[in-house]
């Protein structure tokens, strides 16, 4: 029996760096809450972006954020890692040194940035509803503990990142794709399929009893260590491949349409 969902959002429940989520499924979660399965969203977003998208149900969800640097409810954190700010500026820097690449540093309270008008910023702040602050020098202190920093390029971020960035830092950090424009660079042991662990040990659930759903190579050890695992319609073959089942695409609510068919089962 099922008894915790997983699921990643950009990509899978939304269209990337969207808002644009069928209400539907807070109902359905909540339903699905009283006979005691839970669910988690597992997101390279913020705590904060993921609590604003699921405000009507925020109190009775999980929360994965910083691509599972964390896991938290709205008042304790479950599991957390950090990485020390002087690696993290230091990869800011090689990040801002690529051509076209822009840089997110993502801390505990906020997100921070060099330019709060950068097209990237503006994106964080109207899209992702990120609490953003600019920092004006990478020497200066971050008042903070750092998840996690992010590469941003317009639509090649992989690309970008191929060449001296991904040698440099694969040994050291955790490096993920999450999209077309994002890797995350985290700690070591922080990914989502580490992050579902540590919360599969909390609530007592074992890898048989969970679901999850993705769409990106960040979400590839979250399916691994899921007794049933879907990709969505619009995912990376990779996922796909990985995966169980695949649902429909985001779009066309492809997580909430197996939410229900579990739900029905579950009556």
């Amino acid at each position: 029996m099922i008894k915790l969902i997983i699921s990643d959002i950009d990509g899978t429940l939304v269209p990337d760096g969207t808002d644009k989520i069928n209400h539907e499924i807070f109902s359905v979660i909540q339903t699905l809450y009283k006979r005691g399965i839970r669910f988690a969203a597992a997101s390279g977003r913020q705590f904060i972006s993921i609590k604003k998208l699921f405000e009507p149900i925020a109190d009775i969800i999980f929360y994965i954020p910083d691509g599972g640097s964390v896991v938290r409810t709205l008042d304790e954190t479950i599991f957390e890692e950090t990485i020390p700010q002087d690696i993290a500026k230091e990869v800011a820097r090689d990040i801002l040194s690529i051509p076209g690449c822009d840089m997110m540093i993502c801390g505990m309270k906020g997100t921070y940035v060099m330019d709060k008008n950068s097209k990237m910023a503006k994106w964080l702040i109207d899209s992702y509803h990120f609490d953003v602050e600019e920092i004006k020098n990478l020497d200066d202190e971050i008042n903070d503990e750092i998840l996690k920093v992010s590469l941003y390029h317009v639509d090649d971020a992989e690309g970008k990142a191929s060449d001296f960035f991904m040698d440099k830092w694969k040994d050291t950090l955790q490096l993920s794709c999450a999209g077309v424009m994002w890797i995350d660079c985290s700690h070591k042991n922080a990914n989502k399929g580490i992050a579902l662990q540590h919360l599969q040990k909390y609530l007592k659930i074992t890898k048989e009893e969970t679901m999850a759903f993705g769409d990106n190579i960040n979400d590839l050890e979250m399916i691994e260590n899921s007794g049933i695992s879907y990709a969505i319609g619009n995912a990376r073959d990779e996922i796909k491949a990985a995966a169980d089942y695949i649902a429909d695409t985001n779009v066309n609510d492809g997580v909430l349409k197996e939410l229900k068919k579990l739900l029905a089962k579950s009556e």
